[in-house]
């Protein structure tokens, strides 16, 4: 419990992405591309993203009572490379997408909870 507190502190402070966290030992620090500019095109396709991949646990529209599962409506916005490792590695009880989804996906679906599925464009 110390150390993922550490490890969480750490990514906090210096914004960078942990080779390791929480003691997984196949977390790997992710590559994060560069960030584009949003559009309403990409918050589209986005928001149909997560309703294919993140729905069923997030909610649709990303509401949910945000007690058994992180609320992404509440996401900090500054923390894009946090949003890609938490997707890509997985984190508490998320599972892993690694693999499983294309980094232009994950762009889309950033895009989509970083604006607050298009309400924020």
């Amino acid at each position: 419990m110390i150390r993922f507190v550490f490890c969480a502190l750490a990514l906090m402070l210096s914004g960078s992405v942990l080779a390791q966290s929480a003691g997984t030992p196949d977390a790997q620090a992710v590559s994060v591309p560069p960030a584009v500019p949003f559009t309403a095109e990409a918050v589209e396709k986005g928001r149909e993203q997560f309703h294919r991949t993140c729905a069923q646990c997030h909610g649709r529209n990303m509401v949910n009572a945000g007690t058994t599962v992180y609320d992404l409506r509440k996401f900090p916005t500054e923390q894009r490379e946090r949003f890609y490792t938490s997707v890509i590695n997985g984190k508490g009880n998320m599972p892993s997408f690694k693999g499983a989804l294309e980094l232009e996906s994950i762009e889309l679906l950033w895009t989509y909870v970083a604006t607050r599925g298009g309400k924020e464009l």
